[in-house]
C-alpha cells in the first residue's frame, strides 16, 4: 500500500513540534535528536493505518484528519473502541510491548497525515533525553485515564449521558462522525441514538 506524504518531513516535524510543545517543552538537543527517524505517511479516508492480526512496530502521530479504533468480531460486527484526532497517537501498546498481533483496527475516517517513529527508536530517545521519556509517560497517563473513565461511563451513565459526554469530549469533530460510528462507540444501536437525539432536540437528517 503506497502512502504519499503531503509536504516535506521537515515541515511536518515543525507541525508535530508545535503540537507536542503544548504538553512537553523539548530542549533543542532533544528535538534535534529525532533527526531523520520519522517517516511521513498519508492515508485516504477508509484506509487502515493498523490492521488486526498484524504486529505493530511503530508509533504514529496524527497531524491532520481523524481516525477510529475498532474491533471486528468473527461474525463481522464492528465495535468502535475510540477515536483519534489531531495531535494524538496511533498505535497498539500490547503489540509494541508484548509483540502480540494487534487485536483491533485503526481506520482513517478522513484523509489523514501522519508521522511514524519506530518503537525501538522511541525507546532510544527516551533513554537519551528525559523529555521524550516524559512525553511517553504523559501519553500513557492520558491513555489510562481515558480507559478508566470509559469503563466508569458504561457502568454509571445512561446512554444519553454517554452521548452527551461524547459530544463534549469530541466537540471539534463530533459533527463529522457518522451517527452509526457514534452509536457503536457509546454501546447502543443507531436507532436508539436517533431517539436520544430527538429527545435532545436534534434534527435527524
Amino acid at each position: 500500500m503506497k502512502h504519499t506524504p503531503a509536504g516535506s518531513v521537515s515541515e511536518l516535524l515543525e507541525h508535530l513540534h508545535s503540537l507536542l510543545a503544548q504538553r512537553i517543552c523539548f530542549s533543542s538537543s532533544a528535538w534535534k535528536a529525532v533527526g531523520a527517524r520519522f517517516s511521513a505517511r498519508r492515508f485516504a479516508a477508509g484506509e487502515h493505518v493498523i490492521e488486526a492480526g498484524k504486529r505493530v512496530c511503530t508509533v504514529g502521530f496524527l497531524l491532520q484528519g481523524f481516525a477510529r479504533y475498532y474491533y471486528l468480531t468473527p461474525s463481522g460486527e464492528e465495535f468502535n473502541k475510540s477515536f483519534a484526532k489531531e495531535g494524538q497517537v496511533l498505535s497498539c501498546i500490547s503489540s509494541l510491548v508484548a509483540g502480540e498481533p494487534s487485536p483491533f483496527f485503526i481506520q482513517a475516517l478522513e484523509p489523514c497525515q501522519c508521522l511514524f517513529l519506530e518503537y525501538q527508536d522511541l525507546q532510544e530517545l527516551c533513554r537519551l533525553h528525559p523529555e521524550w521519556g516524559e512525553l511517553v509517560r504523559h501519553l500513557l497517563e492520558q491513555l489510562v485515564l481515558k480507559k478508566e473513565r470509559r469503563e466508569a461511563d458504561f457502568l454509571l451513565l445512561s446512554a444519553q449521558e454517554r452521548y452527551q459526554k461524547f459530544l463534549q469530549e469530541y466537540a471539534d469533530i463530533a459533527s463529522r462522525i457518522p451517527n452509526y460510528h457514534i452509536a457503536s462507540y457509546i454501546g447502543i444501536t443507531e436507532v436508539s441514538l436517533s431517539r436520544i437525539r430527538r429527545r435532545m432536540g436534534y434534527t435527524e437528517i
